[in-house]
């Protein structure tokens, strides 16, 4: 394999994932709010499917704005035109006279639900910070469950917060599909799918003012809160004018110094020995299947046992079982001293040991 190919990130995010699934009662809880805010208890199949759900919950005045979004970002793009007072009455000018007419305004609708469509499969920005997820009661009750699952569910092994609040929210209303189609996306932008690394640079967007250079050309209060979230990180500051052979020795040659920096500024990571062996391959399928296997009863084992061809007397003691189980069922031959070994590491993996930052630091990420 090549290394950082695709197929790297891939694993590195399957492995994340598998975590945060294997959580002690997190499957549970999913269940539960999916219950609670009539979502389909696997999730829904497609974003196509859940952005008519969402403009089911919504007031006309609510879809009305997601129609106008969608509008906008099409014919800015087309005309090539920035969001400015200049441009405003022409664009506003422009949406009337399409809404006016009866089939433009179908066909508007459509172009409205590929639009939430497009932005419930964004990899970058969460859908329930949506502003049309504020004030409505269905739509902000499931941004407060993803609150709450983040809360509860992420600890110090899974590492990247964006990335479990993104699995959090992505297998809560689309199931199994939602992480597939998130990892997919992911690690098909070279900007996106290294994890821990990314780079800002910041446009008149994130600017207050209009003089570029001026006294008050400071950031805006968007780009602040976003900035400060990342307090655990370092910033790598590059001008036009360095080239790539410099940066890149820039970092090999101060890199110690930055990873030193990072550790000693973050108690938290410096306390459970964090770096990059953390996220590391295992055949978490297998460990999962004996960690299931060892929660059963004696006398289930003891069941599943002759039912394999075992043989009287059953084994006193249960890795001995699994064992046999493991073997006849599987074709996985394990001792039962490493049964009993993987069997606890795994246990120990599901329980949360750490409590999250604000889930609301991640949202923008």
């Amino acid at each position: 394999m090549k290394k950082f190919s695709p197929k790297y990130f891939e694993e590195k995010y399957r492995i994340l994932s598998n975590k945060l699934l294997a959580k002690s009662g997190f499957d549970e809880n999913i269940k539960k709010a999916r219950k609670k805010i009539g979502i389909p208890d696997n999730g829904f199949p497609s974003e196509v499917d859940l952005a008519c759900f969402f403009i089911d919950q919504m007031s006309r005045k609510e879809f009305d704005g997601v129609v106008f979004k969608a509008f906008l970002e099409e014919y800015i793009t087309k005309h090539k035109l920035s969001l400015n007072e200049k441009n405003k009455e022409q664009i506003i000018n422009a949406y009337v006279e399409e809404a006016s007419k009866e089939k433009n305004r179908e066909k508007m609708t459509t172009k409205a639900i590929a639009w939430l469509s497009g932005n419930i499969a964004n990899h970058n920005k969460m859908i329930i910070k949506a502003p049309f997820f504020e004030k409505n009661k269905v739509l902000s009750g499931i941004r407060q469950e993803v609150h709450n699952l983040t809360n509860k569910f992420w600890d110090y092994n899974l590492l990247d917060e964006p990335t479990m609040i993104h699995f959090t929210e992505k297998y809560l209303l689309l199931g199994d599909y939602g992480i597939d189609k998130y990892i997919e996306s992911k690690i098909s932008c070279p900007q996106c799918k290294y994890i821990g690394v990314t780079h800002f640079s910041p446009t008149r967007h994130n600017m207050n003012g209009e003089n570029m250079g001026g006294k008050n050309y400071k950031f805006n209060n968007e780009t602040v809160n976003f900035l400060s979230s990342q307090f655990n990180s370092s910033f790598l500051i590059i001008k036009p004018y360095a080239s790539k052979k410099e940066v890149i020795e820039y970092i090999k040659d101060n890199w110690d110094d930055v990873k030193n920096n990072l550790i000693e500024k973050n108690i938290f990571y410096k306390q459970f020995d964090v770096n990059p062996s953390k996220i590391k391959k295992s055949d978490f399928e297998r460990n999962r299947l004996v960690y299931g296997l060892y929660k059963l009863s004696k006398k289930e084992l003891a069941e599943e046992y002759k039912k394999e061809g075992g043989k009287n007397p059953v084994p006193s003691y249960k890795e001995y079982i699994i064992s046999f189980i493991l073997q006849r069922k599987y074709k996985i031959s394990m001792t039962p001293d490493a049964i009993k070994k993987m069997a606890t590491r795994f246990a120990k993996s599901t329980k949360i040991e750490k409590e999250a930052r604000d889930y609301e630091d991640f949202v923008d990420i």
